[in-house]
């Protein structure tokens, strides 16, 4: 599979990426988990319909990278995937901004990769070969399009940032880092993604619906979920993790805490969770296992 071409089987596997990114939205959507939209519940307005639809937009808007010769930009594609779901009757509302930043980032590290001839069985390798392009590339991008795609969102903890305040997406990035889970996994060259896939990839369980619970239970008790700190401050993100690091409370107790009483989303968590089963599918597609 080296030397793909983009007219060869490039657009085959790309297919394959693009799927595999939709697809992982809609798995940790559906999984049974402690916080956010299940199979069988809701959360926050939002049902199984509004991700389903909105994995749609994902997975074109992960193929159009294709177009791009050089640089990819973050930006752009993301403000095309926000303006494309907020503006589907069976979405109007913002499902996927933290997720389209990671598989868009995630993505055009592949695709840098794969246009380079590099390929590995294990993914996390196709990822780190992109990923100085990806950062080179970052630090050329104006941070106007990555912060239209903030305000088209509308999540109100986007803050006060203004296209001035950067030069680059880069910086960008950087700076949201301190305080931001996703910026920080990035700029880290997906540091906490890599760990949560090791984690599904042995996790003692043959279904993957089940490790993603899993996984997201684990790492909510580990990392402060990005939205619940914007949402609730400091002492309430804390509080989150302690509760889901409490072996004494099940699942189903701690859902109806985070959920019922709480109104605690841990949407950060799940953008990395699902980041993570997006690589597992791609790998076990193109020959690895998971």
């Amino acid at each position: 599979m080296r030397g793909l071409k983009v007219r060869g089987p490039l657009n085959y596997v790309w297919e394959v990426v693009s799927r595999a990114f939709a697809a992982a939205f809609v798995l940790e959507a559906i999984s049974p988990k402690v916080s956010g939209v299940t199979s069988l519940e809701g959360f926050k307005e939002m049902t199984i319909l509004e991700f389903i639809q909105s994995s749609y937009h994902i997975r074109d808007r992960v193929w159009e990278l294709l177009r791009y010769d050089s640089c990819i930009p973050l930006g752009k594609p993301l403000l095309d995937l926000m303006r494309s779901v907020m503006g589907d009757p069976l979405v109007r509302t913002n499902t996927c901004l933290g997720y389209g930043l990671m598989s868009i980032s995630l993505a055009s590290t592949i695709l840098y990769s794969l246009r380079e001839g590099y390929f590995s069985g294990r993914i996390e390798d196709i990822v780190l070969a992109g990923y100085n392009k990806f950062e080179e590339c970052s630090r050329k991008e104006s941070p106007g399009d990555l912060l239209e795609s903030i305000a088209i969102a509308s999540p109100s903890y986007h803050g006060r940032y203004s296209r001035d305040t950067f030069d680059s997406v880069y910086e960008l990035l950087r700076e949201s880092a301190m305080w931001d889970i996703l910026a920080f996994n990035i700029i880290n060259k997906f540091a906490i993604t890599m760990e949560i896939l090791s984690y599904i990839r042995t996790a003692r369980d043959d279904r993957l619906i089940n490790r993603i619970g899993k996984a997201y239970r684990e790492f909510s008790g580990k990392y402060r979920d990005s939205i619940a700190f914007k949402s609730g401050g400091l002492m309430f993100s804390e509080f989150v993790m302690v509760l889901t690091s409490r072996v004494e409370l099940s699942d189903l107790e701690l859902r109806r805490i985070f959920t019922k009483i709480l109104n605690a989303n841990l949407g950060s968590i799940s953008d990395l969770v699902a980041s993570s089963v997006a690589l597992a599918l791609i790998e076990q597609a193109l020959g690895g296992g998971m």
